[in-house]
């Protein structure tokens, strides 16, 4: 405070003056869910307002969401979201931000596509000798998804130019629509349909496509195909890496980042305040019981699927459209040793199922590597293992840890596409994982969120995309990521 200011307000006045200042600026905001989501947003806030927020995570696990921790055979991993894509630019930037290590992934010692009976393609991790394996199997039809998917992620990089130029999307249509309005076109159609009209081979759709399907998302090939293509490219266009300490630290750095309050607890209701400006937050921070308390906020953001949010909202949102059934996954880590999935052949490092007439009861089984004793391997399916099916693909089973939740929303075609504003200050961050679930379109549907509440707050015009990131501010913008 300098000291014409003192001068003109007088000192008596001046603690007057400071509390009235801070009263003006001060923004109020409630986070529901302490995943990557919540936890980025808290950060991209905290970006966009500076010290005029005032952000309180409520979070009734463990911060960190689906992002979780498992140990088994003395080591540990991600039973989450574990691998990220090298194009994935808020995660990695976010990353180096609060210190944690970026860790690069090798191609692995060979990967088995199995139909239920026999591997019907083995690769080694070889690039050369994999791709004429490829091409053998498949022709050369493979070399357009391949170009597919790689001009998909380079459009859809305009999503970070529109960001930091302040462009925010009301609904997750409007934001596709702005990448490209053939992703809004592929979000309505089937990926089994919009691969038959690429003129894709019945044998590449059952085999690659479908594996791709099963072990990220363990549905089939009826998802949409902006999510079908997004699994994709994953495994055809650029590189993988994860977090070295763990892809579930990083919403537990966040929060240590940005030094916002997190507050244990079930929150019962989000609903329009009394006073008419703002929400009231009800919530417990003693389990089932009835000692509920009420907080009011300015805003309040949505961090948590509403499948399974228990959350009484106002009656003017849409909770039907923006509620969206998901897909229960079971990951089975096991420490022991895999016996030959096909008797007398030895196993690939990773195990991806295609689409086959067979009963398979996994979708994948991933090797993790050596530990204590034996070895430790991760197995997706969609409903928890039995310990005679343990037995089956086990030759020596030491111990056994599940994780079974509801990962990722059930992709069926037509669907509804959710909105970010459920109302003015109320927005929700899950509605992006309604065209594709992973951790960077979380960060993505977090930094959209963030700002669509600073324009609400601060009272900012929205900025019409279709006059700002043209091709040849692409260009430069694509050279400065």
């Amino acid at each position: 405070m300098s000291g014409l200011v003192r001068k003109c307000i007088g000192t008596r006045n001046l603690v007057v003056f400071l509390v009235v200042l801070e009263f003006v600026t001060s923004h109020k905001i409630a986070i529901i869910g302490g995943g990557i989501g919540g936890t980025s947003n808290a950060f991209f806030l905290q970006q966009l307002l500076k010290d005029t927020a005032q952000i309180k995570i409520f979070e009734r696990g463990d911060i960190g969401g689906r992002l979780r921790e498992m140990e088994i055979g003395g080591k540990s991993y991600d039973s989450g979201g574990s691998i990220i894509h090298s194009d994935n630019f808020y995660a990695r930037a976010l990353t180096e931000k609060v210190g944690l290590k970026v860790k690069n992934l090798d191609k692995g010692s060979g990967t088995g596509f199995y139909d239920g009976k026999k591997f019907v393609l083995k690769l080694t991790g070889s690039t050369f000798k994999d791709k004429f394996k490829v091409v053998g199997r498949y022709g050369f039809g493979i070399r357009d998804i391949v170009k597919d998917a790689e001009k998909m992620l380079k459009t859809f990089k305009r999503i970070y130019c529109l960001q930091s130029k302040q462009v925010a999307f009301k609904s997750t249509a409007e934001l596709l629509n702005s990448t490209s309005p053939d992703f809004l076109k592929r979000a309505q159609v089937s990926m089994r349909q919009n691969l038959k009209t690429l003129g894709v081979s019945e044998l590449i759709r059952n085999e690659l496509v479908a594996a791709a399907m099963h072990t990220n998302y363990n549905q089939e090939l009826d998802v949409n195909a902006f999510v079908g293509f997004v699994s994709l490219a994953g495994g055809l266009v650029g590189d993988l890496w994860r977090v070295e300490e763990g892809n579930f630290r990083l919403p537990q750095k966040l929060v240590k980042e940005t030094g916002v309050e997190v507050v244990k607890s079930r929150v019962k209701s989000v609903l329009s305040s009394s006073s008419g400006k703002g929400y009231t937050v009800t919530y417990t921070m003693s389990g089932d019981t009835e000692d509920f308390k009420t907080e009011d906020f300015d805003a309040v953001v949505l961090a948590t699927p509403l499948h399974n949010a228990e959350l009484e909202l106002p009656d003017d949102v849409d909770v039907v459209k923006n509620t969206k059934p998901f897909q229960r996954t079971v990951a089975t880590f096991v420490n022991g040793i895999l016996a030959p999935v096909v008797p007398g052949q030895e196993n690939p490092e990773d195990i991806l199922t295609v689409w086959s007439k067979e009963d398979l009861f996994f979708s994948s089984i991933g090797f993790k590597g050596s530990a204590s004793q034996d070895f430790n391997y991760k197995v997706f399916s969609k409903k928890p293992l039995t310990d005679e099916e343990i037995g089956k693909l086990f030759s020596k089973v030491n111990e056994v840890k599940t994780v079974d939740w509801m990962a990722y929303p059930k992709y069926s075609v037509p669907d509804t596409l959710p909105d970010f504003e459920l109302a003015p200050g109320l927005y929700y961050i899950n509605a992006i994982e309604s065209a594709a679930s992973a951790i960077e379109m979380s960060c993505i549907g977090s930094k959209n969120v963030a700002l669509l509440l600073y324009q609400y707050l601060e009272n900012v015009e929205n900025v019409d995309f279709q006059t700002v990131c043209l091709e040849k501010d692409l260009i430069k913008f694509k050279e400065e990521l």
